[in-house]
């Protein structure tokens, strides 16, 4: 009877300890959500269509200019690297240039958390131009997926 007992236990401990090390690991949240539409894990996508396949993909921070109609985040899960920051702008015939921020969450399996993707839509045939990527900690409160810069 005491070798079951400690047969059980062992067991058990040993599942506990995998279970563990794989919630924390980045490859492991890949594991479980491999996909965003289209867009690899650990990367920030940039959509200029609405097809399945992205026409960009960032690992890291990125600054430069970019048409883009969506910014989906399928970052994994890693402390203050696994949000996006991003600037965008866009033209008006009446105000010239203006200027867009956002910050975004991770993607989830079940969609909680947050909101991971933003879609950038176009006003009187002037779309966005994504000007940079920045990943970093926790969306603050008073942050929003899209709002004036």
């Amino acid at each position: 009877m005491p070798i079951r007992r400690f047969a059980g236990l062992a067991a058990t401990s040993a599942a506990l300890a995998l279970f563990a090390s794989v919630g924390s690991t980045g490859s492991a949240a890949a594991a479980i959500y491999p996909s965003t539409y289209g867009c690899a894990p650990g990367k920030a996508c940039l959509y200029y269509n609405s097809t399945s396949t992205p026409s960009d993909s960032m690992a890291g921070n990125w600054s430069g200019r970019i048409s883009s109609l969506q910014i989906v985040n399928n970052g994994v899960a890693e402390p203050y690297q696994d949000h996006i920051r991003f600037t965008a702008e866009k033209y008006s015939p009446t105000s010239g240039v203006v200027k867009y921020k956002g910050c975004l969450h991770y993607a989830l399996p079940n969609a909680a958390g947050g909101q991971y993707k933003v879609d950038l839509k176009p006003t009187n045939s002037y779309g966005f131009t994504v000007t940079s990527l920045t990943w970093g900690g926790e969306c603050k409160s008073t942050e929003k997926v899209l709002e004036f810069a």
